[in-house]
């Protein structure tokens, strides 16, 4: 009578059946990246199954694990959600090996209403968790740091402070991101510093599965990731495109402007900022956050889209488009694009700026 309770109880008993390594991935960004790079770097030694795209709810979760071939060594389950108990459930299903959580943002601050409930749903991943089970956490993260205190498990963590299980250091972005983790150095077709840390949770995690060095270099030099997010394309223009228009929030956002700012370019720079969602009351400061950050950044042009944005338009130089006035939008930007420009395309999916990146293309 069920078809949900049944999809689960299937999903559950193939998992039991196949009893691969579980490892559970979430995070309010960085989620969808840092699984592509554990897959990756595993695959170098194990049979790896992982979630496809984003596919890490109630109905991506079990298929995930029923699309998993029968002979698979590690299951790598990406696990999302917009309301608490959404993860307690999801891990109970999946009973991970290993969780990892890559940060505390402002995605569904409109359910959660603070950072601090974010955090308390984020920590529900540990509910499943077997029990010799490892937390892997952002130890730069107060929030988290004060939650997993209360778990009496193994912990790894991970981050930018010296403190950290795996500390990152001297990076440096041109057509690689590199990055120097516990003093050893490493590189891959990444973009902005936030992901040399996601990239240290992978080579964590990767440890703790017996990868060596060799191993998690070749892995990381090889690396691809999931389209939409922080991708760099070519437009027909023979612009680069920073696509990264599958989702936002504030945090990601002022990375993403950060990203452009120091990004090498030989000709202009423009920024394309749609609505961010899921934000509640909250959504017209929390656009206004970006305020600073773009006034500081002297980029060419400035293109605003959706009526959250609008809003904006008093307070910086810019250009606005409703969101429903792509094709516009599209057709100026590849008037004005040319060799050796630099265009960011950052919005949540709910705005369809993968449009404006495909007419660019």
């Amino acid at each position: 009578k069920d078809t949900q309770l049944a999809f689960w109880q299937l999903a559950a008993d193939y998992l039991k059946k196949v009893d691969p390594k579980r490892i559970a991935v979430t995070g309010s960004n960085g989620k969808t990246t840092t699984k592509d790079m554990i897959a990756a770097i595993l695959e170098k030694k194990y049979r790896v199954h992982k979630t496809v795209a984003s596919s890490n709810n109630e109905i991506g979760v079990p298929k995930t694990i029923l699309d998993m071939p029968e002979d698979s060594q590690f299951l790598v389950a990406e696990m999302g959600m917009d309301r608490p108990g959404q993860l307690t459930a999801l891990s109970e299903l999946v009973k991970p090996d290993l969780a990892l959580i890559t940060m505390i943002g402002e995605a569904h601050i409109e359910f959660f209403k603070s950072r601090a409930k974010i955090a308390d749903a984020k920590m529900e991943i540990i509910n499943g968790l077997k029990d010799d089970g490892i937390l892997v956490y952002n130890g730069d993260e107060p929030l988290l740091r004060e939650r997993a205190d209360r778990f009496k498990g193994r912990k790894i963590t991970f981050g930018f402070e010296s403190g950290n299980d795996y500390h990152v250091t001297n990076l440096s972005q041109s057509d690689k991101l590199k990055f120097e983790v516990n003093g050893r150095g490493y590189s891959a077709h990444l973009l902005g510093d936030f992901n040399a840390v996601n990239a240290a949770a992978a080579i964590a995690v990767a440890e703790v599965y017996g990868l060596d060095q060799q191993q998690i270099h070749s892995a990381l030099d090889d690396l691809k990731v999931t389209s939409e997010r922080l991708q760099l394309l070519e437009g027909k223009n023979q612009e680069t495109i920073i696509s990264d228009v599958y989702n936002s929030n504030p945090t990601a956002a002022i990375k993403a402007i950060d990203i452009l700012k120091t990004y090498p370019a030989s000709g202009k720079k423009i920024i394309v900022l749609g609505d961010m969602l899921e934000l509640g009351r909250q959504q017209v400061k929390m656009h206004e956050r970006l305020v600073p950050y773009l006034r500081g950044a002297a980029f060419d042009r400035i293109y605003l889209v959706g009526p959250i944005m609008k809003n904006l338009t008093p307070l910086i130089d810019c250009i606005w488009y409703p969101s429903q006035s792509l094709d516009d939008l599209s057709v100026e930007l590849n008037k004005i694009l040319s060799k050796g420009d630099v265009v960011l395309l950052k919005a949540s999916h709910g705005i369809h700026l993968e449009k404006v990146e495909k007419d660019l293309r």
